[in-house]
């Protein structure tokens, strides 16, 4: 659900801004290591909420801030959403541990806008920063290949042969003990 929203939040610029349109950015704060500032202005709020598709994220840390935009669901209820933006890779990370992170690039005027509102501010540390380097594999479901079957051929005849040959021994057996005369064979 918050990555729904995150895309939502990310492609509003490009939905015409209008007073019947309920779900907009309403507040950024961003913050660095020691200092927050917060922006209400529209422009800077769609600035700041503008990035391109989901990509690979950064290869290992870098200084970054944190983002908190807040949205108005209507005219009751706001919704928070954390970011991450690392100027120095031209990124912004959405989500969260729990789901996992979304990175993405930002446009240049978001990058204008994140270095009009974090100068003077001092970073993050790079070691702090969480989803970086190559993706974790995470595993939904195993599927193993098919047992491999053995040919259905049946199974070989000999042992039937040999069960049929001494059962008619047998019988041949049992008629000359009985002393019964043995057929004798056509004549032709």
């Amino acid at each position: 659900m918050r990555r729904l929203v995150l895309c939502l939040v990310l492609t509003m610029s490009l939905a015409p801004a209008g007073s019947a349109f309920a779900k907009e950015p309403v507040k950024a704060k961003v913050c660095g290591a020691s200092d927050c500032r917060e922006t209400k202005d529209h422009g800077s709020l769609m600035a700041l909420t503008e990035g391109g598709p989901p990509t690979d994220p950064p290869t290992r840390g870098a200084a970054w801030y944190e983002v908190i935009i807040t949205i108005a669901m209507d005219r009751e209820h706001h919704d928070t959403f954390p970011m991450a933006i690392v100027p120095s890779a031209g990124l912004m990370r959405g989500g969260d541990s729990a789901e996992g992170y979304t990175w993405m690039p930002v446009s240049s005027a978001a990058a204008r806008e994140y270095r009009r509102i974090t100068r003077g501010l001092a970073p993050f540390s790079a070691g702090s920063l969480e989803g970086v380097g190559a993706p974790e594999a995470q595993v939904d479901e195993v599927v193993l290949p098919p047992e491999e079957s053995k040919p259905d051929g049946g199974a070989s005849p000999l042992p039937w042969i040999a069960g049929g040959l001494v059962l008619l021994g047998l019988a041949g057996a049992l008629l000359r003990w009985r002393g019964l005369p043995w057929p004798k064979p056509a004549q032709s």
